[in-house]
């Protein structure tokens, strides 16, 4: 599993395809899907699809866990959403830690980790 994350609009995709495979395919997370297309290469905005699991009352870390054997040949890329303060609705307070500790079980468990700024790549494992 390769995780790359980064702020918005940092330019996680372009890199993941540059870096990685062209040719990927990819599954685009939203706000409103619960589950995941294990079929495509490339899983973006993990973030989005952490939102949605908990709206629908679901345990990312939990979903994460269970499917952490399908997610080992993919790329996942995620927001990260940590920075700035913390906001004072609860929904976003919950979902800005569900996110960390989402990516702190992805990272323990990838072969490579890539943080994205400004279109640059870091390797921090």
């Amino acid at each position: 599993m390769i995780l790359i994350y980064g702020g918005a609009y940092q330019g996680k995709l372009d890199y993941a395809l540059e870096h990685y495979n062209t040719n990927a395919s990819v599954y685009q997370c939203n706000e409103i899907e619960i589950r995941i297309d294990f079929s495509k290469d490339i899983i973006n905005s993990l973030h989005c699809l952490i939102l949605a699991q908990l709206r629908n009352n679901m345990e990312p870390c939990q979903f994460i866990n269970e499917n952490r054997e399908f997610l080992k040949p993919k790329i996942i890329i995620c927001n990260d959403i940590s920075c700035g303060v913390v906001p004072i609705d609860s929904e976003i307070r919950l979902w800005r830690e569900s996110v960390g500790r989402v990516l702190t079980i992805l990272a323990r468990h990838a072969d490579e980790v890539v943080r994205i700024f400004c279109g640059l790549g870091t390797r921090i494992k």
